[in-house]
């Protein structure tokens, strides 16, 4: 069982990538943008964190940055469905390029996103580069 930090700014995403991650057997936590997240990400840590990357406030891009900086830096999967200004395979390519482990499109199914989440738990840890601002 993991920890893992859900980031969505749509409640219906996020109720059902919650579902499934909890099938799974994993502790989720939830944040509707970027903003919730990075608070979370302060106090608390994470085995995995899955964000979505077109959200208000604060962006997946923004969280990622934020995770690559601590310490212990969480895995990341990167999702998405596009938006109304960047095509999903352009925001599929501008993450896979970040330091990310998984990169998912929407919609999901539970089946998918387990396996990347398994696959992700069980990759070695990446060497922290730390990043400067």
């Amino acid at each position: 069982m993991a920890k893992i930090l859900l980031i969505d700014d749509d409640p219906q995403v996020r109720a059902v990538l919650k579902g499934f991650l909890q099938i799974g057997g994993h502790a989720v936590l939830e944040a509707a943008n970027g903003v919730q997240a990075r608070k979370l990400l302060q106090n608390t840590t994470f085995d995995l964190v899955l964000t979505d990357i077109v959200m208000p406030e604060s962006d997946g891009f923004e969280v990622i940055m934020s995770c690559v900086r601590k310490d212990q830096p969480p895995k990341i999967i990167t999702i998405t469905g596009g938006s109304p200004n960047l095509a999903q395979q352009t925001l599929l390519t501008i993450a896979q390029k970040m330091p990310v482990t998984k990169v998912l499109a929407k919609p999901v199914s539970c089946e998918e996103l387990l396996s990347a989440v398994q696959d992700v738990l069980d990759a070695p840890p990446k060497a922290n580069k730390h990043l400067t601002t």
